[in-house]
């Protein structure tokens, strides 16, 4: 009887034991979950940080791909203008009786300031000056990335030679510095100038382009698509006009 009562008295304790580590263990598991919350939450933080660095190097990416697209036209146009030198004074030899003589690109005599061929009509300005203003404001995006300076540089260059070959790209540059900064109004003023005063420059299809992103950022998609649509149809094959049909299926 005695060990029946002690082995009775022993499974009431160890029943009650259990039972009051019952509330411990619920307790252990609340703090767990707490736990796997907190660890979510810097999980989610930490996706979120890396989402935020991926956009800046997407960034940082699409900039440096627009200054290396913008370097490679610029050495394309002033190559072509090299051959058209080349070409007229070429042809003028030829008019004149004398036999073509072929010289390097380097060779080629600059071209005399006028009107004609895109220098400024200021008196006193030489082309060697036109082109050092144009350099040094090119420079300032492509090289030193300063491009808080290369906004004023650009509008004096505008002043200073309005009647440069260069005025087309120099309205095309500001439109892009412009909108950079997101002052959108501003830059589509300089993209309409290449548009509408520039119908023979090669920035023009691109200026049209950004006309119809700078639509688009403003909220504005019948503007933005009329805008591809000229792009499409005025320049079918270019890069921009691809580039205009991708924007197109976006909207």
């Amino acid at each position: 009887m005695k060990h029946n009562l002690a082995a009775i008295s022993m499974a009431a304790v160890l029943s009650t034991s259990a039972w009051a580590q019952a509330p411990v263990s619920s307790v252990g598991s609340s703090g767990s979950v707490s736990d796997r919350l907190a660890e979510l939450e810097r999980g989610a933080n930490a996706r979120s940080q890396a989402q935020i660095e991926h956009q800046r190097q997407l960034t940082s990416l699409q900039r440096e791909v627009s200054e290396l697209r913008g370097l490679l036209e610029e050495q394309s146009y002033r190559l072509e203008q090299v051959v058209e030198r080349q070409r007229s004074m070429l042809a003028a030899q030829q008019d004149a009786g004398q036999p073509a003589q072929a010289t390097e690109p380097e060779a080629a005599a600059p071209a005399a300031p006028s009107a004609a061929n895109g220098s400024s009509n200021q008196p006193g300005a030489s082309s060697s000056d036109e082109q050092a203003a144009y350099d040094n404001a090119v420079n300032l995006v492509l090289q030193q990335k300063d491009y808080d300076a290369a906004i004023p540089a650009f509008a004096r260059f505008i002043t200073q030679y309005p009647q440069s070959e260069y005025v087309p790209n120099a309205h095309y540059w500001l439109g892009q510095l412009l909108f950079a900064q997101k002052r959108f109004d501003q830059s589509k003023a300089q993209f309409t100038r290449v548009v509408e005063a520039y119908s023979k420059s090669n920035k023009r299809p691109d200026a049209m382009l950004k006309l119809g992103v700078i639509a688009r950022e403003q909220g504005d998609s019948a503007s933005a698509k009329q805008h591809f649509e000229q792009v499409v149809r005025e320049y079918a094959g270019s890069s921009a006009a691809r580039l205009a049909e991708e924007y197109l299926a976006g909207l």
